[in-house]
């Protein structure tokens, strides 16, 4: 095969930062080919280059056969680049069908948006990818991995010749993401070549042709999968070992209940929802995305609360009418979307750690900012947060970095109970290991965790037990050394039904 794409000793500097140094690497035409490194690698960077957002500093990029020279992502389009973001970039309050051709909207008599073949657009590109939306629905009422889907639509308007999809499957189930596979395969197939950006291994073997590795901002290797394995990759990533992570406890079904839950339901996405967490266990939640998971979860945190139901925290009766109300009562969450609920952009990293702990922090009204810097620098050394300094803007550290960041502002409650929702969302693997490795240390202090996550092999590493809910309701339980991914999608996927009204 020739090559569609030359990259060329592209560089990239940032203030105090050289995200890109002389990389080098080719892109056959009609292959998917991954690019695979840490959070802080370049990879993003790299992508944004070839798509129009940023520009090189030094280097170049030579497209079939031609130099580019873009200056933003209507250019790119016209030359046949279209890139999907991993931050969803979506218009809240307009429709399906307005979203797919934002921008680009037909026109009427070169004035008015042509609502017919809008409509007729957005449904062809629907059709193509196999998902049942209501075209008239609005998107903020739509889940993270519906939205996830309408971005991809969004790039298939005009049908690009290189495709660049970045960490596409975050957000999305294991039913959605197989069609996202089958949408991938169906475009490799009709000649589009496509970048794929992930950290998740067993994707990148599913339907990759080759990989190519980046470090600190440099190439290290570019091969073809079936020249390598998952070992190997992991190694060039990260440059060393990982730590081995415990093994789930056989033990933790003889510790004592700290929090249990009967027929918590909200009339609407969960029903009837009974199950125990114990101290020092940590319990998975899985289930396909649109189940009820996380809307359970928020429940149990009091956002909103649930229409019915008991809990017992320690075995005393509560009533959690409020998130504060769940904070004093020893319960943290770290929601799904960190950037939307669970960080302040525009704050310090260590204001963001202290932020939940403010109360615990305070005499009479006024902060103890000599408890609050030695209770920030305790949990960034805990949490091995890379920041250049506590005052660094947290909205500027990498996905993985974030994450630390919202696990330890939460940590820094002292919690009884700690629920995480997709705890490695957009997550490297060397941070993903630094968090599995951080969650067993907290369960062996005695924390009781709830994770909920939508990657199997994830809920089947850290996890004593598993939960798994369809359709609003808890459906089964299977103890570690029962629990196999076969087992688990068939408790999920049963009379399940993936598209949305």
């Amino acid at each position: 095969m020739t090559a569609l794409l030359r990259i060329e000793s592209v560089s990239k500097t940032f203030p105090g930062v050289k995200a890109l140094d002389r990389v080098s690497f080719e892109v056959e035409s009609g292959s998917v080919h991954a690019v695979m490194g840490e959070n802080g690698a370049g990879k993003s960077t790299l992508m944004q280059i070839v798509a129009g957002v940023l520009r090189p500093d030094g280097g170049e990029l030579i497209f079939e056969g031609e130099a580019l020279h873009l200056r933003s992502t209507r250019d790119a389009a016209a030359r046949g680049i279209a890139i999907v973001f991993q931050e969803l970039n979506l218009a809240p309050n307009l429709t399906v069908a307005e979203n797919i051709s934002l921008g680009i909207e037909p026109r009427a008599l070169g004035l008015f948006v042509n609502r017919l073949e809008l409509r007729a657009r957005a449904a062809a590109i629907l059709t193509q990818l196999g998902i049942r939306l209501n075209l008239d629905a609005r998107v903020g009422d739509l889940t993270i991995a519906q939205q996830q889907l309408i971005e991809i639509c969004k790039s298939l308007v005009h049908t690009p010749r290189l495709l660049i999809l970045d960490e596409p499957t975050s957000s999305l189930s294991e039913t959605e993401t197989t069609l996202l596979f089958r949408v991938i395969a169906n475009l490799k197939a009709a000649g589009v070549t496509i970048l794929y950006i992930s950290h998740r291994m067993r994707e990148v073997f599913t339907i990759c042709d080759a990989v190519t590795i980046l470090r600190d901002g440099k190439h290290v290797r570019t091969m073809p999968l079936a020249a390598t394995d998952q070992d190997e990759i992991v190694r060039l990533m990260v440059g060393r070992d990982l730590a081995n992570i415990a093994k789930p406890s056989d033990h933790a079904t003889a510790r004592p209940i700290v929090l249990s839950v009967r027929d918590l339901s909200d009339g609407r996405q969960y029903q009837e929802i009974s199950f125990d967490l114990r101290r020092g266990e940590i319990v998975g939640l899985s289930g396909l995305v649109g189940a009820g998971r996380s809307e359970m979860a928020l429940g149990l945190f009091g956002a909103p609360a649930p229409e019915r139901g008991d809990m017992t925290l320690d075995g005393v009766p509560v009533k959690i009418g409020s998130p504060s109300r769940a904070m004093r009562l020893g319960i943290a969450l770290v929601p799904e979307d960190r950037k939307l609920l669970g960080l302040v952009l525009g704050l310090g990293v260590g204001s963001n750690v202290s932020l939940a702990a403010l109360a615990r922090l305070s005499r009479a009204g006024l902060i103890d900012f000599g408890a609050e810097t030695t209770l920030v620098g305790r949990y960034i050394d805990r949490f091995r947060i890379k920041t250049p300094s506590r005052e660094q803007l947290v909205g500027l550290l990498s996905g993985g970095n974030q994450q630390k960041v919202v696990l330890a502002k939460w940590l820094a409650t002292n919690p009884r109970v700690l629920i995480v929702d997709e705890p490695t969302r957009g997550v490297d693997v060397g941070t993903k290991a630094e968090i599995y490795t951080l969650m067993r240390e907290l369960a062996a202090e005695g924390l009781a965790i709830l994770v909920i996550s939508s990657d199997l092999p994830e809920v089947l590493a850290i996890s004593d037990r598993i939960l798994v809910m369809r359709q609003g309701r808890l459906v089964g339980e299977l103890a570690h050394a029962e629990a196999t991914e076969e087992r688990i999608m068939a408790l999920a996927a049963l009379e399940h039904a993936t598209s949305a009204a």
